[in-house]
Order: C-alpha cells, then structure tokens, then sequence
C-alpha cells in the first residue's frame, strides 16, 4: 500500500501501533501484578522455576574440568535478585562435584537426598523461621546424575514480573502478541485511511463542481464530518466574498460602460459638424474607437460571471443571422462573407444570445483586420463546431494564447482594435464547457475554430 505525502491516516496508524503496545504491556504488567500479589503460592512457584531453569542453562565447567555457574545478560540479573535474599539456597551436582550457595535446611536436605532419582521434577514446602518457603528438586532427565535444588526465593512483585517476562520470551508469546498487534494495525490503518478519505473525497468531489460563476455552487457540509465543517465553511465563506467583490466589480464596469454610451454618441454627432476634414476625419476616428470599447467592455461585464440560460439552439441558423448583420459594412468594405453550412440541423446545448455576441466579434475582426482580403468564410461543422475563416495578417503562434485575455492585443494589430474581442469570445466558450482553438489559414490568414460540447 503506498502512502501519500504528509497522509493523516500514516501519524494516526503509527500513533494507534505505539498505543496499542503500550496498552498491551501495561495490561501484562499489571494482571500479573494483580494476579500475583493475590496468589502467594502462585508466585513461589514461578519464581522456582525461573531459577530453577536459569541454574539448568548455566551448568557449564571450566578449563580445569570444575563444575561451575555461567550467568550473563539478563540471566545474572535474575541470579542477582535470588542472591541477594538471605533465605535463597540452590545446589547444583552432577554425582561428582558440587556447586552451592546460601544454607540449606537440615530439613529439606534430607528430603533432597531420599527423593528418588525416578522423579524427574518435585516441590515441598518447608518453614524457615517464622516464614513458609517453597523448595524445587530438579533431576536432568538427559543424565540422571544432574540435581538441582533451590528454595527460599522471595522476589518482589515487580522482580518476580521481571523474571516471568524475560521466561515466557522462548515460548513465542510475545511473538503470538507481536502477529496480533501488526494485523490489529495493519487493519485498523487501512479502515482508518478510508475513513478519512471517504469525506475529504466528498469535499473533493464537490469543490471540484463548483463552476466559478456568481452565487454559484458551494460544498454542502450536511453529510460532512464535524472535524471538516470549520474548513468547509471557511471555504463557502470564501466564495461568498469573492462572489461580492466580482459582482461589484462587474456592476462598476456595466455601470461605468453605460453611462458613457450616451455622451460618446453625442460626442459623435457634434463631430460632422466641424467642417475641417483634416480635423473632424481623426476624432471621428479616436470616437469611434472609444464607442468601441465601451461597447465591448459593456459586452464583457455583462457576459463574465454569468451564469447562461441554455437551451436546444441550432448553430446554422445563428450563423446565418449575425453573417446578415455584416453584410452591409462587408459590401462596403468590398469583401465577401461565405456560409458553408450542412443542410441538416446542428443542434447545441447553449445561449443563443451568447453565442451571437462571441460570432459578431469574430466575424468584425475579420473585417477589421482583413479589409484587404476578398473573402470571409464561416463554417459550421456537424461535429458541433464552429470556424470563421480570413486572410488578414493572422497572429504568430506566440501570441495566440495571450490574446484570449481582455485588453491583450496582437502586435500586427491596428490601433482601432479594442483587445477584448477574442477574450469575449473564450468567455462565451469557457461559460459553455467549449473550447478555442486559434490557428493559421492556408495561404495566410487567421482561422478561429469553436467547439461546444455535443448535445442540443
């Protein structure tokens, strides 16, 4: 399973291991400490035979053949709490040497010495003072010679936790608990996982809908975790103002566009007035120009952020209409528009109103910056596509990307341009899930292909 970088459901899966251990030791810990400090005998008998095996495991000899005790590590330890009792004996014989420690009762060492060699394993209780021991007879079976005995051990609670902790370690306990602990947590971290990943997709999935357009989608938090709502509210919030400050923005310019419309027109009209050809041909020109972008700027502000009414509309018969209102600025510019066009419907899912607007920029571009041509072509595609097609200067494949946005102007440009003819245009198609595609006529020229997303 591969983790994501900086994933939550990783800390959380490492944090329940280290909880899940501590837990287990602890709960050892202290059922052992219960049990034994409730079961005295219980705890003799676990102490025997600790140490019992300890003197098994360390009988060894040494260079000069002399039976001896060999303890390291964690064993020696365990030796060194029996040793330090003053009760604690052991005797260790193979049937020729003698390894001892501590007094042995007279008591037990008769005991020791009558028990039969047959019986493998024995324990007796015998008292020392005013105390009650237990004592462990231990025969080798692999050499019968071999005796071991031990008694008068007396560990603490946590020595004696101690001792059967580091006991059981061969018998594979902990080993059953360590396969326990890893399935635990593996299963755990992969529900985990899931568990956080499940609504932070649906926050996912539902910001990802969110259109961009004004008072549009927000993420809905009825089916979100509490732990996600203080983001998801953050995030709604968020778009609220920014819905605000665009819709403020764009009334600014609707506004401001508007109120200029009436001013420029009778600027324009006051203008054939002067009398002085040289003087009324430019300002005419400077007004124009300026009715223009205000034009094109109202055309933008009204058209960004909006959220279209779509409906079936064919796109032959849109094409057809806005080509009729420019054939008369084409005849008197002296050029030609061509619709080719197939006979069947071509049908869309859209705005009629803006899709006219995107054809009428684009086809007054072509007779802006080709008045030199002789022909403008637009096409309409079965495949739910649009081409307008002329044989002006075009733009450098540097550029074409740059001029979908507002204000952005070729560098062949002429000076009456407004820069926002093309960014209206991919407003229009961006708003309709369409694309813009600008490419290089054959022979020269420009040719801007629409696409819109197929159903009518």
């Amino acid at each position: 399973m591969k983790w994501p970088k900086r994933s939550i459901a990783l800390p959380v899966a490492g944090l329940l291991i280290v909880g899940m251990a501590c837990v287990m030791v602890l709960s050892t810990v202290l059922t052992l400490g219960v049990f034994l400090s409730t079961n005295v005998k219980t705890k003799q008998r676990m102490n025997a035979d600790v140490v019992g095996k300890l003197l098994q495991s360390g009988r060894a000899y040494d260079s000069n053949g002399r039976l001896v005790l060999e303890q390291k590590g964690i064993p020696a330890t365990i030796m060194g709490f029996a040793n330090a009792e003053p009760s604690f004996w052991y005797l260790v014989s193979d049937g020729s040497q003698t390894v001892s420690h501590g007094t042995i009762p007279s008591s037990v060492d008769q005991i020791i010495k009558a028990a039969p060699s047959e019986i493998f394993a024995s324990e007796f209780y015998y008292t020392a003072g005013e105390e009650r021991f237990l004592a462990l007879r231990l025969v080798d079976d692999s050499d019968p010679r071999v005796v071991i005995a031990l008694g008068g051990i007396s560990f603490s609670n946590f020595q004696t936790i101690f001792a059967t902790l580091w006991a059981v370690w061969p018998q594979g306990l902990y080993h059953l608990l360590g396969l326990v602990l890893v399935t635990t947590v593996t299963i755990a971290a992969i529900a985990i996982r899931h568990t956080i990943a499940t609504p932070v997709r649906r926050v996912v999935d539902a910001a990802a809908q969110i259109d961009g357009l004004p008072n549009g989608r927000r993420i809905p938090d009825a089916d979100t975790p509490a732990e996600l709502r203080p983001m998801v509210a953050a995030f709604n919030t968020a778009l609220t103002r920014i819905d605000a400050a665009f819709e403020a923005q764009r009334n600014f310019l609707a506004s401001a566009s508007h109120e200029l419309r009436t001013p420029l027109t009778k600027l324009r009209i006051k203008l054939d007035l002067v009398k002085d050809p040289q003087v009324r041909e430019p300002l005419i020109r400077d007004a124009t120009r300026l009715a223009s972008i205000v034009t094109t700027s109202l055309q933008l502000a009204r058209l960004s952020g909006q959220s279209f009414a779509f409906t079936s509309v064919d796109l032959t018969a849109i094409a057809r209409s806005v080509i009729t209102e420019h054939v008369p600025r084409a005849i008197k510019q002296g050029l030609e528009i061509e619709l080719r066009a197939p006979k069947a419907k071509v049908a869309i899912s859209g705005s009629e109103a803006a899709i006219r607007v995107a054809l009428d920029n684009l086809i007054a571009n072509s007779l802006r910056h080709a008045p030199s041509a002789d022909i403008i072509v637009v096409e309409v595609l079965e495949a739910h596509q649009l081409k307008v097609i002329d044989h002006g200067p075009g733009i450098p494949t540097s550029e074409r990307e740059a001029v979908l946005r507002p204000f952005v102007r070729g560098a062949s440009a002429e000076a009456e341009g407004t820069g926002m003819g093309l960014a209206i245009v991919a407003q229009v198609i961006h708003a309709h899930g369409g694309s813009v595609v600008l490419g290089e006529t054959p022979g020269g020229g420009l040719t801007v292909l629409l696409t819109f997303p197929h159903g009518g």
